[in-house]
């Protein structure tokens, strides 16, 4: 059993996550020139919106494990596991877009800086879920 304060971290979490990811998908899918607006303060072209379109599909990923997460995680608690390195695995990819982009708006800074340390953070949270679940169900 998770204690009750980690069981509210946790959906807020994997919620504030889901809706994320969900927005993130649906802008790189249908409006791939607003994220360039908005973030660079340019136009994508070919490869580029096909790069954000493929980072869309990771996105997809991301929001369908949480959302199996959100339904499964109190029966079936691996799917907290699984989620963390899905949020691990996009911690990474934020710092690399980040280290890459050379041409960011300040609105881009001011919304892509916060993501590698919420995920850091939601991975700490997903994992000591998992962890009093199992150290509790072995005893």
């Amino acid at each position: 059993m998770i204690e009750r304060r980690l069981k509210t971290l946790i959906l807020i979490f994997l919620w504030g996550a889901l809706a994320e990811d969900t927005v993130l998908f649906v802008l790189s899918w249908l409006t791939p020139d607003l994220w360039f607006h908005l973030l660079h303060g340019s136009t994508g072209a070919g490869l580029e919106v096909a790069l954000v379109r493929r980072a869309g599909g990771q996105w997809a990923a991301f929001a369908l494990v949480q959302a199996i997460t959100l339904r499964r995680w109190r029966t079936d608690p691996v799917w907290l596991g699984v989620a963390a390195g899905a949020r691990f695995s996009d911690l990474l990819t934020d710092l690399s877009y980040l280290a890459a982009a050379s041409s960011l708006t300040p609105l881009g800074r001011l919304l892509l800086l916060p993501p590698p340390v919420l995920n850091l953070v939601g991975v700490v949270i997903l994992l000591r879920g998992y962890r009093q679940v199992m150290v509790r169900s072995s005893k």
